[in-house]
């Protein structure tokens, strides 16, 4: 190790690739010349440069945040979908990514590694999607890319980023996680699929939630069968109430609509499209509904606590997956940009 110089009351220092900063003995930054190589699953290579968002309100509880990249922008929203931050420097990382995204890995100020999940990653398209846990105290939020020979890491994990999470791998249900009609439920191809039509079916949560928190899914009716009313729901600690959120696709036959908790609206959903559905727990008895292809659908209040989640079908149906977010924005960020390591 070889001290490089000083610079007031820092110090910096050189001991092979890394360039460390150091305050009055105590580590601020370090750089890694020729990339960085201690994320999991590096494979032997190396990571060239990262987007940096820095942080100019530090977070004094965990909450979960979007990153979505297009051809232009990254930008960083709330679990609300409130624009946080935003920078048009999107064209750099996709010169550098990976085709598949195996070399996403996202960190903070100290370089220690956060849960994320990917949602969506078209590469072809250039659309991303990252959820991150980011934890309590992080100065930055740091997503780095540009490693060829990364593997995919064990950190991009939904149960690790959500409060509750499940994208239906596999071949059966998780009885782990669910409870309800489960015998008009099947799992197939990352799909939870409802198997009947004509009659309500629900598949619950056992775990419950104290509020304040968002449920979301991203969910469709399936493709051959006739609109009828599918979507997510809140439920009562016994099942025996529910607050749902349901669409009823177009179709030359039938109305069409969205509906939460007794308002009824027109929209523009078509069948056979996945849709996203949401339902947030504001307070004890205040939830409001949203669908992706109408918006915010209505805002309700209600004498009865719902505490847990699922889907809720009287049709044919898929979920790809199904997530609990907790309902927090403790932090700010400012200007995202492109580093090199």
């Amino acid at each position: 190790m070889v001290e490089v110089t000083k610079i007031g009351n820092k110090t910096l220092v050189m001991d092979g690739k890394i360039l460390s900063l150091f305050r009055k003995g105590s580590l601020l930054r370090q750089m890694y010349y020729g990339g960085y190589e201690d994320f999991d699953g590096a494979n032997g290579g190396v990571w060239k440069k990262y987007i940096n968002i820095p942080i100019t309100t530090i977070p004094s509880e965990y909450a979960q945040y979007l990153i979505e990249i297009d051809d232009t922008n990254v930008s960083v929203y709330n679990v609300e979908r409130t624009l946080k931050a935003q920078s048009a420097i999107a064209s750099e990382f996709w010169s550098l990514v990976r085709s598949d995204g195996f070399d996403i890995r996202v960190f903070d100020h100290l370089f220690r590694q956060l849960w994320f999940w990917v949602e969506k990653f078209d590469y072809t398209n250039k659309k991303a999607k990252i959820w991150v846990r980011l934890p309590e105290n992080s100065k930055e939020l740091n997503i780095a890319f540009g490693n060829e020979k990364a593997s995919e890491s064990s950190y991009n994990n939904g149960d690790e980023t959500f409060e509750f999470f499940d994208d239906f791998l596999g071949d059966s249900i998780d009885t782990n996680k669910w409870e309800g009609d489960l015998n008009y439920y099947t799992v197939s191809n990352g799909l939870l699929q409802h198997n009947s039509q004509g009659t309500y079916h629900n598949l619950i949560s056992k775990k419950e939630f104290s509020y304040p928190f968002v449920v979301e899914s991203k969910a469709r009716q399936r493709p051959g069968a006739s609109p009828y009313w599918i979507g997510i729901a809140g439920y009562t600690s016994d099942a025996s109430k529910r607050l749902s959120c349901l669409i009823d696709p177009e179709n030359s036959s039938y109305p069409h609509g969205v509906y939460f908790a007794g308002t009824y609206k027109s929209d523009n959903a078509y069948a056979n499209e996945f849709y996203i559905f949401r339902i947030t727990k504001k307070d004890a008895y205040t939830y409001e509904g949203y669908i992706s292809c109408y918006g915010v659908i209505a805002e309700k209040s209600t004498t009865v606590e719902f505490t847990k989640v699922g889907a809720m079908a009287n049709d044919y149906a898929d979920w790809d997956w199904i997530s609990v977010l907790k309902f927090a924005d403790p932090a700010t960020f400012d200007t995202p940009k492109i580093l090199e390591f």
